[in-house]
């Protein structure tokens, strides 16, 4: 492999020198091209959510033995869009504080799905209730970037805290919290650890419903247990970006399996017509679908 390309921003965000002001976790924790690769979204941690403009690399325009400097190549300001998920940020507070985790394109229109992952306090102490959630981004400026829609479940909203359900094992060792995406154009279906595999309807962005869901009965025991995810009294964690293969979507639960299931419902035939897709990548179907064209 040949180095074409590096970037780090860290050192643009107000107090990043300080380590604590981000609860030591300021990093770039992924990043998804369109499938042109002429942008990229970035999710950063407790950065919130940003734009990179790629489309030199995209083109071929990096000349052979360089290497191009990204720092340079951002549409979106630091410090970047961010919000407040319930973790603090100490000294951060002003701007909110986000734990991006993915950030993807909508294909064929101008919005991004980010999802924040947040663990329970087993592993952080700021961590736990309200865990992380779906936010719908507004990219046709992606110099301003705006927030038009979130997607919770039952467990990450304010009744959910202090209930019978919210106990302390709950608190340290589960995680209520979306984690990887694979984005349609009107559908999203995103591995929400122990909320299982949710299909999330985008159609209307402003308001994100539940189209369907599906939770494996777990395991009577395993080996081993995740030590921060599965100690807890709810033993589903739903892990990687879902994938889809002729029609079928296949998930994983890191702790109980591989499912491979058939969507039946709203918008089914878009996932019907999918030959390849996976949320990590722009192979297979991804070009196709983001040329579809703009109904945002």
């Amino acid at each position: 492999m040949t180095l074409i390309a590096q970037g780090n921003w860290n050192q643009f965000f107000p107090g990043a020198a300080v380590p604590a002001n981000y609860d030591f976790d300021l990093s770039l924790h992924s990043m998804t091209p369109t499938a042109d690769g002429t942008r990229t979204y970035l999710a950063y941690l407790r950065g919130g959510f940003g734009i990179l403009d790629t489309s030199e690399i995209a083109t071929n325009q990096v000349p052979a033995g360089t290497v191009e400097n990204l720092n340079d190549d951002l549409l979106t300001p630091v410090p970047f869009l961010t919000w407040g998920t319930g973790p603090h940020c100490a000294g951060h507070t002003s701007a909110g504080c986000s734990e991006s985790h993915s950030a993807l394109p909508i294909p064929g229109r101008p919005f991004a799905l980010t999802v924040d992952e947040v663990y329970g306090t087993f592993t952080t102490s700021s961590f736990g209730w309200p865990w992380g959630w779906v936010r719908l981004i507004d990219v046709k400026n992606p110099a301003a970037p705006s927030i038009v829609g979130e997607y919770k479940l039952s467990q990450n909203s304010q009744a959910f805290q202090g209930s019978p359900g919210d106990d302390s094992a709950t608190e340290q060792f589960t995680s209520y919290s979306s984690h990887d995406p694979t984005v349609l154009r009107h559908l999203a279906f995103d591995d929400w650890h122990s909320g299982g595999l949710q299909a999330i309807e985008i159609t209307n962005l402003t308001r994100p419903k539940q189209d369907g869901w599906f939770s494996p009965t777990p395991l009577s025991s395993v080996a081993t247990e995740d030590p921060a995810l599965s100690r807890g009294p709810n033993k589903v964690v739903m892990w990687s970006f879902p994938i889809i293969n002729d029609g079928l979507i296949y998930a994983i639960d890191i702790r109980n399996g591989l499912y491979i299931l058939r969507y039946t419902g709203p918008h089914q035939g878009e996932v019907k017509h999918i030959d390849f897709l996976e949320g990590n990548s722009n192979l297979g179907d991804a070009l196709k679908l983001a040329k579809g064209g703009d109904d945002g």
